[in-house]
């Protein structure tokens, strides 16, 4: 090939923890297989096909910039979380796990640590690279960043001063003027799909088959056969209970006189009928809007946005925003009973004959006998039908499991979702017990510096699980973040009412940011939302 035909000699460099949390807010799967297979999103960019030769770029400089310790739970029961429990692997995530895909895939790996609180030095070593590279003396013609930092502007402009041509990786959310100093701009969604399309993890619900053993030679011994093992105990049979809830269902909504109802009052009530089902993370599915999802029961559909989601029959009704006026606002409620027709009521009084008035009596002469008159036979009035009795009307949710709703509730609105200093705002569902332990165990521990934040969280955690709550060390570690993002003054001493004022700023800034997601409550959610918050803690 001659020098002219060549693909031009491209540098590329990836910001991968930026790029692996641009891509959790896309698909989860997404991001995995960014970290688990990038031989295949690199041949994507080189326009290789099958392992030929590049025709889009050859990139001779090849660096990925990880910070080895950075880590992702991924929710359990969706698909990443199945996929790595079939290879017996943890569900917590380490960066550093996919250091070996990218060597054998021909990168060089550069550390990048934190150097600072929750802030490392991939940008500024990136940044450094990108200049030396610029007076190597192979003359790179093009220049791929895989960042949507627009901390790199200075960089790509000083490669626009050098004549290069400069190929991002950009979100939607990226500022005009990284997108303007650009050549090529390589959409978010066009790397996930076209780029890591091909390269599904999503067949995780077949294990792979075992390999069959190689025939054993007749002269070997066969092996003396060995006593079975009692049975293990196994847990909770997943789609026995899904078959449960989703019968449980239909039966609710046959109930309905509309075919509707709120997810709110559903999930308050599906509990106490399947207890199992919130033990096994909804059978696995992980929400009860997926596993009504996965059910693809054409009789159960659901509608509206989550924070006031439905479920109805369609085949009983329109779905709740076409129901009439007043149905939909009494989803629970019996029908009314049809009311009797006036025709089968009582007879009109025309319908019987009336008799005669007797005239006056004449002295002279007595009146002429009257003709007889046949009596009318009587007629037969048919009984009205026995009124249906009404059907007893469900049990309103208690206060507690309003609560409890509430969090769980914001806990699925805010999932994904993640601050400007990059932390996952992942709210832990306590109950109205465990979160009041909580606040007022922080409150018993302050001042607390940064420093002090982790012994701390596994005392309260210590603490709790003497008293029989379930409060790990990391949960307490989500509640004092959320504190912190609404500027909690750990570091000072308690005020006397200090627990209260924790709880009220963990509620404002808990509905800050479902606002900040485009998903606001409605006040009845607020309120349960704000009694879950300072549950257990003004009696402190």
């Amino acid at each position: 090939m001659a020098e002219a035909e060549k693909p031009p000699r491209a540098a590329l460099y990836v910001d991968f923890d930026n790029v692996f949390m641009a891509l959790l807010r896309w698909d989860e799967r997404a991001a995995y297989a960014f970290g688990e297979r990038p031989d295949a999103w690199l041949a994507w960019l080189e326009g290789r096909e099958e392992g030929g030769a590049p025709t889009t770029r050859r990139t001779l400089i090849r660096r990925c910039y990880l910070n080895p310790g950075g880590y992702f739970d991924f929710q359990m029961g969706r698909a990443v979380a199945r996929y790595r429990q079939q290879r017996d692997l943890r569900n917590r995530t380490y960066f550093g796990e996919f250091r070996a895909a990218f060597v054998q895939a021909g990168f060089d790996i550069v550390d990048c640590p934190p150097v600072a609180y929750l802030k490392n030095s991939a940008d500024m070593k990136m940044a450094l690279d990108i200049r030396d590279a610029l007076d190597h003396k192979t003359v790179f013609d093009e220049f791929v960043i895989l960042s949507g930092d627009s901390d790199f502007l200075p960089a790509l402009a000083r490669l626009r001063a050098h004549d290069r041509r400069i190929t991002i990786l950009a979100q939607n959310t990226a500022k005009r003027a990284y997108l303007a100093a650009a050549d090529i701009v390589v959409g978010l969604d066009d790397f996930a799909h076209d780029g890591m399309g091909n390269v599904a993890i999503a067949q995780v619900e077949q294990a792979p088959p075992r390999p069959e053993p190689p025939p054993r030679p007749d002269y070997q011994r066969p092996e003396p056969v060995r006593a079975e093992a009692p049975p293990v105990a196994r847990g909770p049979d997943l789609p026995a209970l899904r078959a449960g809830a989703v019968a449980w269902l239909r039966e609710a909504l046959a109930r309905s006189p509309s075919g509707a109802l709120r997810m709110t009052e559903v999930g308050s009530q599906i509990g106490r009928s399947l207890p199992l089902l919130k033990t096994t993370n909804y059978a696995g599915a992980g929400t009860l809007g997926a596993l009504i999802e996965e059910a693809r029961d054409p009789r159960l559909l659901m509608t509206g946005p989550p924070s006031r989601r439905w479920v109805f029959d369609p085949e009983r009704g329109p779905p709740p925003g076409d129901l009439p006026p007043g149905v939909e606002d009494q989803p629970g409620l019996p029908a009314e009973t049809p009311s009797v027709p006036e025709e089968a009521a009582e007879p009109v009084a025309e319908a019987v004959p009336s008799p005669v008035p007797a005239a006056p009596a004449v002295a002279a002469e007595p009146p002429p006998p009257e003709p007889s008159v046949p009596e009318p036979e009587p007629v037969a009035v048919p009984e009205p039908a026995p009124e249906p009795e009404p059907e007893p009307e469900p049990e309103p949710p208690s206060r507690e499991a309003l609560m409890a709703e509430a969090a769980l509730l914001v806990r699925d609105l805010l999932w994904g979702s993640r601050d400007l200093k990059g932390l996952a705002q992942d709210l832990p569902a306590f109950t109205p017990a465990e979160i009041g332990f909580v606040l007022n165990a922080i409150t018993a521990r302050q001042p607390l510096d940064l420093p002090d934040l982790p012994a701390a969280a596994a005392a309260i955690a210590a603490e709790g699980a003497g008293q029989g709550l379930h409060v790990s060390a990391r949960e307490v570690t989500a509640i004092l973040r959320w504190l912190m993002r609404g500027f909690a003054k750990l570091n000072e001493a308690p005020a006397p009412d200090a627990a209260a004022q924790h709880a009220r700023r963990l509620y404002a800034t808990l509905v800050a940011a479902v606002r900040a997601v485009e998903e606001p409550l409605s006040e009845a959610e607020k309120e349960a939302l704000r009694n879950w918050t300072q549950a257990g803690v003004a009696a402190a």
